[in-house]
């Protein structure tokens, strides 16, 4: 192999890649890697890109929700002869978004294992114990001491009417619950979606969530005072959660980390928000090289375990989860091995049937739960007709059991 291989990608995500590339070139000196921090619209320069025929990288990073969209198009480069051996070194959560009618098309990079980040001096201030939130009504309890013990001072979560997509899709995980069945069918009908959507209802009600949009000045002020005592996310949250925060600035850099909490006694107590992978363009004129990039940087545990060491990027390759170095303990979460934490039960996260209409679907959730929460959380079932809209908007079938627009039970 010889040749350049021009990689796309965005923020820490580059220069983790950057990083490994002399590690790399050592292994395959005739191999030259340029990493390109492209900036903002990276995907949907792809898109153009890939859709024209010319002017895509070799390799090109992607978010993991994404991916079936791109893969959908036809114009990614099969990995099936290359990558497919390697299926059983991820979880299946991520690896489902990699693959069209049993044709690997990317490579999952880094994964999203969720947990709650927690504040340790407002815990310890008003008495309540991590150790003992184990389900979601415990959290809930827990976070209605905190709110009234702080005088309506401190909320549990911030969580904006305008973004409960995120968390409803923790909740559905836990529930077992999808939004395309096997086939691609709408299936967001269902008990385990009512499921999800009571806990939503139970934390709005109960007062402990901080109706601000994710990410957002008021958002981000939460981290450094007591208007929030908790921040559910993935892990890689940790890296902005340290960015942000000034340690020992008034305690409240304190931080630790307990289990996402379940939906019942004994329920699934993980799930996963993000996640990106790396594709190969049909068009790439050195597919040879830009595979053994891609090799050495996902699916070797050199390659995963270099990039969560130097940027925080949370392996999706088990054998690198597995790794004894991931057994360290994290200054800035009081000691706490974070990184086992995370990887508690992490292969058995419900995956979710991704599609290429993923995105465009979400959206229509994230509307209806918008909608939903402004309207006083009195409509019961709103996800008949959110199904009957998704199917109609989409173009695709309802899944057995869910009602069509007249109201008859589809087979």
């Amino acid at each position: 192999m010889a040749g350049h291989v021009t990689v796309w990608s965005w923020n820490i995500a580059a220069e983790s890649l950057n990083s490994i590339r002399p590690r790399f070139e050592a292994h395959d000196p005739k191999v030259h890697v340029i990493v390109d921090m492209t900036g903002a619209q990276m995907q949907m320069r792809l898109m153009l890109s890939i859709v024209a025929g010319v002017g895509a990288p070799d390799v090109s990073q992607l978010q993991n929700t994404d991916a079936p969209y791109y893969i959908a198009t036809g114009r990614l480069t099969d990995l099936t002869s290359v990558a497919g051996k390697y299926r059983a070194e991820f979880p299946a959560a991520v690896w489902n978004s990699c693959v069209l009618n049993g044709h690997v098309y990317a490579v999952p990079w880094d994964i999203g294992p969720c947990a709650i980040y927690y504040k340790r001096s407002i815990f310890r201030r008003y008495g309540i114990d991590p150790n003992q939130i184990d389900t979601w009504d415990r959290y809930i309890s827990a976070g209605s001491e905190i709110l009234a013990k702080s005088g309506g001072r401190t909320k549990m979560l911030p969580m904006g009417s305008n973004d409960l997509s995120t968390l409803f899709g923790i909740l559905l995980q836990q529930s077992g619950g999808q939004i395309f069945d096997g086939q691609g069918r709408i299936a967001i009908d269902s008990p385990q979606s009512l499921e999800a959507l009571d806990v939503l209802r139970k934390m709005r009600m109960a007062g402990i969530t901080s109706d601000v949009p994710t990410y957002s000045q008021e958002w981000m002020a939460g981290l450094t005072d007591d208007s929030v005592a908790t921040y559910p996310g993935a892990a890689w949250l940790s890296g902005m959660i340290k960015d942000s925060v000034t340690a020992g600035k008034d305690g409240n850099a304190d931080w630790g980390v307990f289990r996402l909490p379940a939906i019942e006694p004994g329920g699934l107590r993980v799930a996963n928000v993000g996640g990106s992978v790396l594709v190969i363009p049909a068009q790439c004129r050195n597919k040879p090289a830009a595979w053994a990039f891609i090799e050495y940087a996902l699916c070797s545990r050199e390659g995963q375990l270099a990039q969560y060491r130097g940027s925080g990027i949370f392996p999706a390759l088990l054998p690198a989860l597995h790794d004894p170095s991931m057994d360290v303990s994290d200054p800035f979460f009081d000691g706490q091995m974070v990184s086992n934490l995370f990887t508690t039960d992490i292969t058995k996260i419900t995956p979710l049937n991704k599609t290429a209409t993923w995105t465009e679907a979400n959206g229509y959730l994230n509307e209806a739960l918008s909608h939903w929460a402004a309207t006083g959380m009195t409509k019961e079932d709103i996800f008949k007709p959110l199904a009957q809209t998704m199917s109609r908007r989409l173009m695709v079938d309802l899944a057995p059991g869910v009602s069509n627009v007249s109201g008859a039970a589809v087979k």
